[in-house]
């Protein structure tokens, strides 16, 4: 079952400075497998999907972790819960909200080269 991809604007400031950044064009190609394997399938084993239980969403739903990335430093993270599903006439659409796209938690500097180098290539 194919569902939509809604995105927090925290997650969509972080896809728009992965695609604002050349440097990062590999990362942003993973990323956006990842994002479409999301869509067709969250369970998908090359995502490790998990329940990520330092944190939960904005009104407490269960937030989870999948991996664009693996065995690499500071690997890439995207954060999401489920729903709010959308309605559409008596159609149900399956709706998972992106929170974030990020390097893993302990390696914030790497989102801070990304940002460092976003400015530089910027005209």
């Amino acid at each position: 079952m194919q569902r939509k991809l809604r995105f927090t604007a925290t997650a969509d400031d972080q896809l728009t400075l992965l695609e604002s950044t050349p440097a990062a064009a590999g990362l942003l190609a993973q990323v956006r497998k990842a994002l479409a394997w999301l869509e067709l399938n969250p369970a998908q084993p090359g995502l490790h999907t998990h329940e990520f239980t330092s944190l939960t969403g904005a009104n407490g739903e269960k937030l989870f972790e999948a991996y664009p990335q693996n065995k690499t430093p500071g690997a890439c993270r995207i954060f999401f819960h489920y729903g709010p599903d959308e309605i559409q006439g008596k159609k149900r659409v399956p709706v998972i909200t992106i929170v974030a796209i990020t390097p893993h938690p302990w390696a914030t500097p790497l989102l801070a080269d990304l940002e460092a180098k976003a400015e530089t290539s910027t005209i």
